[in-house]
Order: structure tokens, then C-alpha cells, then sequence
């Protein structure tokens, strides 16, 4: 029998019997559209995750202090951040970063906040773009002028528009509630990208507001300790000298230099983190979606071995008529890759469609892979046809005298 009979058979068995045929294939449908979904998204994700670090600076530095190993006099201070801008020149912006949770108030109507004390070089370090209006000057930063940043979705909220510079709003922390003027709106479209700000709201994600960082005593905080202080690199080759030298310096001045008081976050060593988790998650269904392929696998076995003992009779006669037990083997192996071959197909295309679905429905950007859809399909013909061995085996191995003889 050449290739051209081989395949015409196979298909012809695989109508005749469409439905179980089917159902046989749904193990690998599933298992491979769980693959095809669950990687797409997760290199979506990968990628607007560190669009949004790229945006804020994969050269930003992060120093905080280790609380479990400091006392009061390694905390952190305002003469902090101009020893940091000054401890290198490549550094050519910082900032403090304090960020406490608040509520703002419009008429009686109360939103939850993070409220954040920074300074005017922060729009440098954050990747802020702003809507309308502007972030406050260093002027209006060394004046501590009652001004506040908010978001675009809690302008909207609150205000019933995304312009909402000129108007006031009350932010309360502590108890204490002040009036600030809202001199800029900034958009917080790209900050949830991943799951579009429509799902933030819903699951019930917190309004941003930025103020300056002179204004803490203003809500009654009469530290001047920073939580956080934020450094912008121009060459981004040299990120692990500067933090050594950043180390070194803060070391120096709060006299606890070899202590390992302060800890220094790269926004590389995030955007790693956060593609490492989603490596682990998009393995653990990659492993789930395996067990679903050797289920579906086993499935393939099984309706093969029947198919054999439903064509015992034609088995005996193509043997009788001079096919050897090579074409048998080829016939059968042919068939059970085959099914698996058009559930792989069934899989992959069902896999593209959910991913562009939830894609559309949740903002999570979904990037297909051609090698992956391609090993996709390889391994769904591979499974087929390392279950497919033993049926064709046991056909090929029937006598033909035996299998003439059967009613």
C-alpha cells in the first residue's frame, strides 16, 4: 500500500467513526490549547511587565533600610538623597519615596490612596506620563506648596472627568485631613496594561496621589526619615558599581559601613523576579497540560486496540492478498498519529482563539509563539505515535488464517 492509499484509509476509518474519534481526541485538544494559552500569555505578560519597569527605568536603583538590623540613627534621612545624587556621576536623579496609605475626599465621596512623598525629580524615576496639567516644579517642592498629583481613574471618580486640574481635594492620613490643589492628573492607563484599568476598579485597586515630600510635617509627620530613596542612572552598564558605592557612602555616614543595614533593589533584578514567577506557573500547567496528553494518549491506545479487534477480518484479507506485516503496522501507526495529529491542530487553533478571547477581555497582551505551535504539533504526532506502536504491533502479528476465521 503506498502513502497516498495509507492516508485515504485512515481518514475513511476516522470519518466512519467521527465521534468516537473525537472523543478520543479531546485529551490532546485540551492539553494542547492549555499550552498553547498558557504560554502566549504568559509571554504577553513577561513582556508588558518589563515594558512597565523599562518605562520607570531598568537602570533605577531602590535603596531601603533592613528594619530587622538598624537602629533609629540608620534610618535614612533628607541629607541622604543629596549624598546619593552626589556619590557619583552617573546619578543624575533621585528622589525620596514615602509611601503611606490615605484616603482623598471630594463632597463626602471617600477613596482609598497611596499616598506618596516624593520630590519634582520623581516623574524621572516613576515613568509617569502626564494627562494634564504638570508635576510640581523644585520650586514648588523647596516652598512646600499644598500642591497633590493625582491619578486619571480617581479624577474620573471623583470628579466626573479626567481633567481635574485647578479643583481641590481633601487627603486625609493619620486622622488629619489637609486641602491640597491638584495641579496635574497623570494617566494610569499604562500601570495596568496587564488587566486594564476597568478590572482594577472592580477589584478594587487603590487612587495614587503624589505629593511633595517637604510637605510630611504638613500632615503631621515630624520624622524626616525616608522609607525609600529612588536613584536614576545614565549609563545602565555600571548599575552594580553605583550600588556598591551608594552602600559604601550611606555606610559611611551613618557610621555602619560592612553591616548590611540597606538594601538595594535593581528594576532588573524585579523584572526577573516577576518573569520567574510566571515561568513556575506557566510550567505547573505546562505539567498539567502534559498529564492531560499522556491521558489522551492512553486514549488513542485504547481505541486503537479496539479498532484492531473490530478489523480482524480485514486484517486477514489484505494478509491474504500479499500485504505484509510492515504495510499493517504502517496502517495502524499512521491512523492513531494521525488522530493525534488533528486533535494537535483542533488544540492549537482552539488555544489561539481562547487566548485572543481572554486577551480582549482582560488587557493581558498575547504573544503566539510559531516554535511552540510547531512543537505543538510535533509532540501531539510523537504521542500518537508512541501509543500507536503497540496496536499496530498486534495488528501486524495477527495470522492471517486466525483473523480470516473470525466472525
Amino acid at each position: 500500500m503506498n502513502l497516498i492509499d495509507c492516508i485515504k484509509t485512515s481518514f475513511t476509518n476516522i470519518f466512519n467513526n467521527r465521534m468516537r474519534s473525537f472523543l478520543t481526541m479531546l485529551g490532546i485538544i485540551i492539553g494542547i490549547s492549555s499550552v498553547i494559552l498558557i504560554v502566549a500569555l504568559g509571554r504577553g505578560s513577561t513582556e508588558q511587565i518589563s515594558g512597565q519597569f523599562e518605562r520607570m527605568g531598568s537602570n533605577t536603583l531602590n535603596v531601603s533600610v533592613n528594619l530587622e538590623n538598624s537602629v533609629i540613627s540608620d534610618l535614612l534621612n533628607y541629607d541622604d538623597i543629596k549624598a546619593v545624587l552626589d556619590s557619583d556621576n552617573d546619578i543624575y536623579s533621585v528622589s525620596p519615596q514615602d509611601q503611606l496609605s490615605g484616603v482623598l475626599e471630594v463632597e463626602s465621596i471617600k477613596r482609598s490612596a497611596y499616598l506618596f512623598f516624593v520630590n519634582n525629580e520623581f516623574p524621572n524615576l516613576g515613568g509617569i506620563d502626564m494627562l494634564s496639567g504638570r508635576f510640581f516644579s523644585k520650586s514648588d517642592y523647596e516652598d512646600a506648596k499644598q500642591y497633590v498629583v493625582i491619578d486619571s481613574l480617581t479624577s474620573e471618580k471623583l470628579f466626573k472627568t479626567r481633567d481635574a486640574v485647578g479643583r481641590t481635594i481633601k487627603v486625609f492620613y493619620g486622622g488629619l485631613g489637609r486641602q491640597l490643589n491638584i495641579i496635574g492628573v497623570f494617566d494610569i492607563d499604562p500601570f495596568f496594561s496587564g488587566v486594564g484599568t476597568d478590572i482594577a476598579e472592580v477589584v478594587g485597586v487603590p487612587a495614587f496621589a503624589f505629593i511633595p515630600f517637604t510637605l510630611e510635617q504638613y500632615f503631621g509627620i515630624q520624622t524626616k526619615n525616608v522609607i525609600k530613596i529612588s536613584a536614576m542612572l545614565s549609563d545602565s552598564n555600571r548599575v552594580n558599581e553605583v550600588a556598591d558605592n551608594i552602600l559604601k557612602i550611606l555606610g559611611i555616614r551613618h557610621n555602619n559601613l560592612g553591616k548590611r543595614v540597606y538594601i538595594i533593589e535593581r528594576a532588573s533584578t524585579q523584572i526577573n523576579k516577576y518573569g520567574n514567577i510566571i515561568n513556575i506557573v506557566s510550567l505547573l500547567v505546562a505539567a498539567v497540560a502534559a498529564i492531560s496528553l499522556i491521558v489522551g494518549g492512553i486514549g488513542v491506545m485504547n481505541i486503537m486496540l479496539v479498532s484492531v479487534t473490530e478489523r480482524t477480518r480485514e486484517i486477514g484479507t489484505r494478509k491474504a492478498l500479499g500485504a505484509s506485516t510492515f504495510d499493517i503496522m504502517v496502517q495502524f501507526l499512521f491512523e492513531s498519529v494521525l488522530i493525534c495529529l488533528i486533535g494537535g491542530t483542533l488544540g492549537v487553533a482552539l488555544g489561539v482563539v481562547s487566548a485572543a478571547l481572554i486577551s480582549h477581555l482582560t488587557g493581558i497582551k498575547a504573544i503566539h509563539s510559531t516554535g511552540m505551535i510547531l512543537f505543538a504539533l510535533g509532540f501531539s504526532s510523537m504521542v500518537g505515535m508512541f501509543f500507536g506502536i503497540y496496536p499496530a504491533k498486534k495488528a501486524a502479528q495477527l495470522n492471517p488464517i486466525d483473523a480470516l476465521r473470525k466472525d
